[in-house]
């Protein structure tokens, strides 16, 4: 397996793998973001491309590409193993695969097999496919996006996956079979419906969406797969997996309401389309989204007051930082149809799209009569509701103006009456928290070996004075072979160090971490101010290591005065003495 890994890391590049969680940019050496682990404003989340790890400076975590998937994916080392193959195109051995095949992994499996089992129905039955191309999709996009056909029988994909080797308690956590009421039997979740697999970010199907096909039939025209041990539907936006890297590109993500929706606007040639899969729009979606850009446009109706889902959505987009566009259809009742109507119309639909301000004004303007006294108190409440949710103060108060010119009133009165955002929050994931917090003394001296690495060829000569046992370990352990190597070959590297420590991981991946944090925290700085600051760590550390003897002398001292050892008792007052003014003299 070690050689899998090996092969694995050799064919991807880690700032490509984090680059899809993380927007990252270069910054010298190293690329730089927002830690997807806790939240900052500031970027000190690293990924260093030579040396293939990441490290965040905020909440002190890190590791290689397999750490990084298992934390974001909240996954064991066996599926993190797996998302990476699939990635680099390597073949796991059966010996992998079967280390430990934990329940998680087998779900997928057992939603693969579902997924292929239902394109194969697709292929015999005559009504789905003529639904398919009475909307114009074509056999490409049925393949592309992997729709299949579940049977009308109660029970045909249920006996086809057990025959596969699933057990029932697999088929109940996929969701794709439920339990019968009438004994210990089950029947499948989906029959007679079209479907649509809904894939998570690494391409896996996590559960289904499928649409009714008789349009006389008392059933919900949707159901869609259950909250389950892989699937949250909060969590995952249809489509995303093949869109982001367009979304990326184009700067925006068009957000639409359903799977055919989003089928026809990409079958159109418009790919940075995607939508949520039978939900609003949450707080976890707008942050996978804002991996990819700050900017939504949406293309349906938005309720300003907040009532509604939608409305929700748009207020957590703004409470994220991020813009919202809203998109009025000129043709078509939806996207689908629009596109189908005339393309380059809903392309202009798009590029008009209105920033959230501007689209209130036109709603609330078009429904409400501002020249009467009460169109006017109606508008201003509608408004002001909208208005009061931007983030941007700026923003706020150029929409204010504007209000007050448009119902002819004070400016003062409407920001009198401007409500109180109390805003929604936006979860996160709490910053981790360490195992053990650093004292200030290794702080110290992990600084000084950074300011080392960074500058120590040309500050050699005021590093030396301090001596190894100063710093804390493993610190001075680095210290000490960094001596060594200088006054062997007249330079040092701390790269070459780890063959010191015969490649010990623990050392070797301390060495990699301080590397880039030399690169994060003094690429601005001058040598004058390098040499400032490593004066004062040098002085902070000899300080501290001094106070530190005096404790131990002091306590030293007190035992000997009780032992009545009068010969040691004077050679530990002496010795206290001198610490003494050494560190007056500091």
């Amino acid at each position: 397996m070690s050689n899998e890994v090996e092969l694995i890391k050799s064919r991807l590049d880690i700032v490509d793998v984090i680059g899809e969680y993380v927007r990252l940019k270069q910054a010298g050496a190293n690329w730089k973001g927002l830690c997807p682990f806790h939240s900052e404003k500031t970027p000190s989340f690293m990924v260093h491309k030579e040396k293939q790890i990441w490290h965040c400076f905020g909440c002190g975590i890190g590791g290689d590409i397999f750490e990084f998937i298992q934390k974001i994916e909240n996954v064991e080392f066996p599926e993190a193993l797996e998302i990476l193959a699939r990635k680099a195109g390597v073949e796991l051995s059966r010996q992998s695969r079967g280390m430990p095949a934990n329940k998680r992994t087998r779900l997928f499996h057992l939603l693969a097999e579902a997924a292929v089992y239902y394109q194969e129905q697709l292929k015999t039955n005559s009504i789905a496919r003529q639904y398919l191309a009475k909307r114009g999709v074509s056999e490409d996009i049925i393949k592309e996006f992997g729709l299949g056909y579940a049977p009308a029988e109660w029970d045909k994909l249920s006996n086809y996956l057990r025959n596969k080797g699933f057990i029932l308690e697999e088929l109940f956590n996929a969701g794709v079979s439920l339990k019968s009421d009438r004994g210990p039997g089950l029947y499948d979740r989906f029959r007679d419906r079209l479907m649509f697999p809904i894939c998570d970010i690494q391409e896996r199907v996590v559960g289904f969406g499928g649409r009714i096909l008789d349009s006389v039939a008392r059933e919900a025209k949707y159901i869609n797969s259950p909250q389950g041990p892989i699937y949250n539907k909060s969590l995952i936006l249809y489509n995303l997996n093949k869109a982001k890297d367009y979304i990326r590109s184009v700067g925006y993500a068009l957000l639409v309401e359903g799977y055919m929706d989003v089928i026809g606007v990409w079958q159109a040639g418009i790919k940075n389309v995607v939508s949520t899969s039978g939900t609003s729009l949450t707080s976890e979606q707008v942050k996978l989204l804002k991996r990819y850009t700050n900017e939504i446009r949406l293309c349906f109706d938005a309720d300003l007051a907040g009532e509604t889902a939608t409305g929700r959505g748009i207020d957590l987009a703004l409470s994220a930082e991020m813009e919202v566009k809203i998109i009025t259809l000129s043709q078509g009742k939806d996207p689908d149809e629009a596109v189908r109507f005339n393309l380059s119309s809903f392309k202009q639909d798009i590029e008009r799209a209105l920033p959230i301000g501007d689209y209130a004004f036109a709603a609330v303007m078009k429904k409400v009569d501002v020249k009467t006294r009460e169109g006017k108190k109606q508008a201003a409440k509608l408004l002001l509701q909208a208005i009061a949710k931007l983030p941007d103060p700026v923003e706020r108060d150029f929409y204010l103006k504007r209000l007050a010119r448009e119902l002819e009133v004070d400016e003062k009165s409407l920001r009198e009456s401007l409500p109180v955002n109390k805003g929604i929050v936006i979860t996160q994931l709490p910053a981790p928290l360490p195992s053990e917090r650093p004292s200030r003394e290794q702080m110290l001296a992990e600084r000084f070996i950074v300011l080392l690495i960074k500058f120590g060829h040309q500050l050699w000569s005021l590093a030396k004075e301090l001596e190894p046992a100063m710093l804390t370990s493993p610190l001075a352990e680095l210290y000490r072979q960094a001596l060594l190597q200088y006054t062997e070959n007249q330079r040092f590297d701390f790269n070459e160090l780890k063959n010191e420590f015969n490649n010990e991981p623990t050392f070797n991946r301390l060495i990699d971490v301080l590397c880039i944090r030399a690169e994060h925290e003094f690429s601005d700085f001058s040598l004058p101010e390098a040499e400032k600051e490593l004066a004062r760590v040098i002085h902070e550390i000899k300080l501290g290591y001094l106070k530190r003897q005096l404790k131990l002398l002091s306590e030293a001292i007190t035992a000997a005065e009780q032992a009545g050892r009068t010969t040691e008792l004077e050679n530990l007052t002496l010795r206290y003495r001198e610490l003494t003014q050494q560190i007056a003299q500091l």
